[in-house]
């Protein structure tokens, strides 16, 4: 028989049994890698065919097909059925074992536990059957113990130490998975690193092998990060180092070009999925009648209708009921002008007095990208002008560009050194439509060149300055009369963000 046709046959009982889950018919498909008996892309579960036959000697194929289907959907709908619940079981291990390779493979087997345990209990499934015949190493002989406890089935092992103490822990109840994976890694990843030092190991993790980030969609990838970013700055940087490999087949990491200052693509993606995370409302802007009619759309003409306003591109030249097309007329409507929202350029100091975005949490980099990425959203293009000693060249200018990775780049370079600006470069950028975000301590060299040049500007300029000095007092006496000057003292680098969600946020309503 046909492996596809045994899908086919099948797919509707196993998708009966778990509750008709939104997933598309599975298929068949020769992995491309030894360990992998069954994945899922774009979540599509596929199959190997080499294992199906396998397990088709030793078992009735349609049993073996319906077994696999439901460790694959039961991923789906149980554990993790998302990245950002991966993530999570990924995040309380990582403090604890700190290996990457090992803390994924304690994951991906935690999460085989609670998906096939709920398959075989809930739903029926015959997966008892199919581990019976898999290949036997010393974790997954661990596991197969487990599970002989766990689902009062015999599967051809003997019990072991260590499912005596894997068997007490509550794998359905989702609510103490992060005290039960814990748990769970205290006796898999010892097991796991010793057989990975040269037992037998093959270092994919879980029964039926590593489904990766392949499962997972590019928005719940997106969400995951900027959820996990909550974490901290070197969380988020270790968890990328982890899964950099499978980061990058799914064209999520940035790429920045080499150089003096130039981020790390981890460092880079934590400020922009911290950013993104903040999520600033979006509001539309409001439509205008402006009077007059313009062609709309088409509707067939009709015998007493204006000729005149047939469209003779869609009617091929032809006047005739029915096949002639004329156009509909309305009102024209334009974006009105009370909630337009210009474009902005951020200025950031990344002198040596400021924090390096690429060693510690730089809170001026992550208030600078929270604006950025809220003009982004909105459609508006974001210039940057990230200045040192910008006069002997340690400087990034960015014209004004919708280009994610590009702007966020720029902010997370750092030059270190002197501080002054180039003020003829940024003269193009004083535009009457653009914002204004300047992030500095102000111990500017040229700072008196700088007030006068924004004093004189017509844009929202919004300056914020950490702590006091004699620099930044010079600066609020000759703007505090200044309306389109807004200038804000922090105490604290932290308060920094705050502030610029703040300014943004007021601004866009």
């Amino acid at each position: 028989m046909n492996l596809q046709d045994v899908i086919h046959k099948v797919w509707p009982d196993v998708r009966k049994r778990h509750l008709f889950p939104e997933l598309p018919t599975p298929e068949i498909v020769e992995s491309e890698e030894e360990a992998v008996s069954i994945q899922m892309k774009g979540k599509t579960i596929q199959i190997d065919q080499e294992t199906l036959e396998a397990l088709a000697k030793a078992m009735p194929i349609e049993d073996a097909a319906s077994a696999m289907l439901d460790h694959g959907v039961a991923h789906h709908t149980v554990c993790p059925w998302d990245f950002e619940t991966h993530l999570k079981l990924y995040a309380q291990l990582k403090p604890v074992l700190m290996d990457g390779d090992v803390v994924k493979q304690v994951v991906n087997y935690f999460m085989d536990v609670v998906a096939d345990t709920h398959a075989v209990r809930e739903r029926d499934s015959k997966l008892a059957d199919v581990y019976r015949q898999l290949p036997s190493d010393p974790v997954s002989n661990v596991v197969r113990s487990l599970y002989q406890r766990l689902w009062g089935k015999d599967l051809g092992v003997n019990d072991t130490a260590e499912s005596d103490r894997l068997a007490r822990i509550p794998y359905l109840d989702a609510s103490h998975w992060g005290e039960s994976i814990r748990s769970f890694a205290q006796v898999m990843g010892p097991l796991i690193t010793k057989m990975g030092d040269g037992d037998g190991a093959d270092g994919s993790g879980g029964m039926m092998g590593d489904h990766g980030l392949q499962p997972y969609s590019q928005g719940e990838i997106e969400d995951a990060l900027e959820a996990f970013s909550e974490q901290g700055f070197y969380a988020f940087r270790a968890m990328v180092d982890d899964f950099k490999d499978e980061l990058e087949k799914k064209g999520m990491m940035p790429h920045m070009g080499k150089g003096k200052g130039s981020p790390s693509d981890a460092d880079m993606l934590y400020y922009m999925k911290r950013a993104a995370a903040v999520r600033l409302p979006v509001h539309t802007r409001p439509m205008e009648k402006v009077g007059g009619e313009q062609p709309f759309s088409h509707i067939p003409w009709e015998i007493g209708k204006p000729v005149q306003d047939i469209d003779v591109w869609t009617s091929f030249g032809k006047v005739l009921p029915g096949l002639s097309q004329m156009w509909k007329w309305q009102e024209g409507e334009t974006h009105g002008d009370d909630d337009g929202i210009p474009d902005c350029l951020i200025v950031v100091d990344s002198s040596g007095s400021m924090t390096d975005p690429n060693k510690e949490l730089s809170y001026a980099v992550l208030g600078a990208g929270c604006a950025a990425d809220a003009y982004l959203r909105k459609g508006r293009k974001v210039g940057v002008y990230n200045f040192s000693d910008a006069q002997s060249g340690g400087k990034e200018v960015l014209d004004f560009n919708r280009d994610r990775d590009k702007v966020f780049g720029a902010l997370c370079r750092y030059f270190g050194g002197g501080t002054s600006l180039d003020i003829p470069d940024m003269a193009p950028f004083m535009q009457e439509d653009v914002d204004i975000f300047l992030i500095t301590d102000m111990q500017i060299t040229n700072l008196d060149v700088l007030t006068q040049l924004l004093a004189h500007a017509q844009n929202r300029v919004t300056a914020v300055h950490i702590g006091r000095n004699q620099e930044v007092e010079r600066f609020r006496d000759r703007v505090q009369n200044m309306e389109h000057i807004c200038v804000y003292a922090v105490e604290k680098a932290e308060d920094i963000p705050d502030i610029v969600i703040g300014e943004v946020r007021a601004r866009f309503r």
